[in-house]
């Protein structure tokens, strides 16, 4: 249990604007193992995401990006 209770505590910075995430929790578009984009960042970049099936459907361009 305290594994879980770790895991709420990782966050990790939007490779953008640098807000700060919880990749489990929040609507981030992971691009890399460790690299993502916060929703209004990956939105802004034309990524698309199903509210209905809680997913991205449309992949933001990642040009400029640190590579993952």
């Amino acid at each position: 249990m305290a594994q879980d209770a770790d895991a709420w505590e990782e966050t990790v910075p939007c490779a953008q604007c640098g807000a700060e995430l919880w990749p489990d929790v929040d609507r981030a578009f992971a691009y890399g193992p460790s690299l993502y984009l916060c929703f209004e960042c990956a939105e802004r970049r034309g990524g698309v995401y199903d509210t209905e099936d809680d997913r991205w459907t449309g992949t933001p361009d990642l040009s400029g990006l640190p590579d993952g």
